[in-house]
């Protein structure tokens, strides 16, 4: 197959063609449960697409995996001391995280947040949604590949930690309620979090285990083989998490479709298909798809954004479209406003995308001014 070029981070584009789609797939997903009423959302179309958005999450931390072995392959030992790079990858991590609990935050500003929290708005915001997930299995990885001799054994650890979390989640789940609110959060999906730590840790754990050995097939000259030979693996997967999860099973591993390790391998699986075919379809994709791509490597902006946009925000709590629509809306409504929607944000990012490349620095002062007005408005007003 044809080779696509990396950039200099290590990132490949067939990485930033699936976060494209599945950032895609988010905003489409978000969008429609909030306009569309409980009745549309009980029917079985509405389900069969909210399957589809529900890989969204595991998609991110797969790619997430992934890009951390291929941006760190070559220049591990350069990850492993603290080094500039090492101080670059983990202050971008923190800039996430503050994002990500910032998005959760009731009231903009420290003195309300202090003063009027309830234990159910305090339990939402130390929730884990996806990006919180994201860093703290980055986290992670960065911890396996300090501890590690070689990637040969951090591949080796990464796959038997996710199965110890995919088995552990009935566990992790039902004793969350016995814990402090803080470590409950992290782990159990009992909580107000979206994304746990058991099972979704486990997805990037196998993203980088995927990196792993894609990246050793590249440099070995034998990808093709080794795609092939993921498409069986792959599908077996997916098969064989199917029949087992028809037999009888012992209770604990009875909740298929949330802690079941079944349902984890099954989207491993899919995960894994979705990896071989975008991978393959690279070539061809990066040139009548490039606007896909973009949407993949400004994901990130597009989330940040259309949440409070949806949904408002403690910043903008009176301003929002489900503040402005009469919600909820007709099924041909919704689905007109939802591509308004998408459009109007790939829009933007397609904009920031253009402009960042030959602006660098001006991109920085944007969002350094960002960062010091809200922060102004949060600690000071």
């Amino acid at each position: 197959m044809k080779q696509s070029t990396a950039t200099p981070s290590g990132r490949l584009e067939y990485l930033d063609l699936i976060r494209g789609l599945f950032i895609l797939v988010m905003v489409e997903g978000h969008t429609l449960r909030a306009l569309l009423s409980p009745e549309v959302q009980a029917g079985l179309i509405y389900h069969y697409q909210d399957f589809i958005h529900n890989l969204t999450g595991p998609a991110f931390l797969f790619a997430s995996g992934a890009a951390f072995v291929y941006s760190t392959y070559a220049r591990r030992e350069v990850y492993l001391t603290w080094s500039p790079k090492l101080r670059g990858r983990l202050m971008r991590w923190l800039v996430v995280l503050i994002a990500a609990y910032a998005l959760q935050l009731t009231y903009g500003t420290l003195r309300r947040s202090l003063a009027e929290t309830t234990p159910d708005q305090f339990a939402f915001l130390l929730s884990l949604n996806i990006l919180q997930c994201i860093v703290f299995s980055l986290l992670l990885l960065q911890l396996l590949m300090r501890m590690t001799p070689s990637w040969q054994w951090f591949f080796r650890v990464s796959v038997i930690i996710a199965l110890i979390i995919a088995l552990l989640t009935p566990v992790a789940w039902g004793s969350g309620q016995g814990l402090p609110l803080w470590l409950a959060s992290l782990i159990s999906g009992r909580t107000r979090s979206i994304f746990p730590l058991f099972p979704y840790t486990g997805f990037a754990l196998a993203g980088a285990a995927w990196g792993h050995l894609h990246q050793l097939a590249r440099e070995q000259g034998r990808e093709d083989s080794f795609l092939r030979s993921c498409v069986r693996y792959a599908a077996a997967l997916c098969v064989g998490s199917i029949a087992i999860a028809l037999l009888p099973l012992p209770e604990i591993f009875e909740d298929f479709w949330y802690t079941s390790p079944l349902f984890f391998l099954l989207r491993v699986g899919i995960l894994a298909l979705l990896a071989v075919g975008a991978r393959r379809l690279e070539p061809r994709l990066m040139s009548r798809w490039d606007m896909l791509a973009m949407a993949g490597r400004q994901s990130l902006l597009i989330y940040v954004l259309h949440l409070p946009v949806l949904f408002g925000s403690a910043f903008n709590p009176d301003t929002s479209l489900v503040k402005w629509l009469e919600v909820p809306l007709p099924v041909g409504d919704a689905v007109a406003v939802w591509l308004v929607f998408t459009v109007a944000m790939v829009a933007v990012a397609a904009w920031w995308d253009w402009w960042q490349r030959d602006h660098r620095w001006q991109a920085r002062a944007v969002w350094w001014l960002v960062a010091g007005y809200y922060s102004y408005r949060f600690f000071l007003a």
